[in-house]
């Protein structure tokens, strides 16, 4: 299933290359496969498939990442 296919089916729109978030993770569009489409997060080598409906456009300047990772880390006394 290609990207056009996935907004024909699923109402959702994302091009190769754009930024979102999935799972509360960063991550590039990198194409689509089956009813997925792969995402590669930040960080990592290799895309990873991920439901249409849980991926998110995003806009850099005001991310709304899950609270597992902005928790508030001290450095040690």
């Amino acid at each position: 299933m290609s990207l056009r296919e996935i907004r024909e089916r699923y109402g959702v729109s994302f091009e190769r290359g754009a930024r979102v978030i999935c799972g509360g993770r960063l991550g590039t569009v990198a194409g689509a496969s089956n009813s997925h489409i792969r995402i590669k997060f930040d960080g990592r080598q290799i895309s990873s498939p991920c439901d249409p409906l849980e991926v998110q456009a995003c806009n850099e300047g005001a991310v709304n990442l899950s609270p597992q990772t902005t928790q508030d880390w001290h450095a040690p006394a």
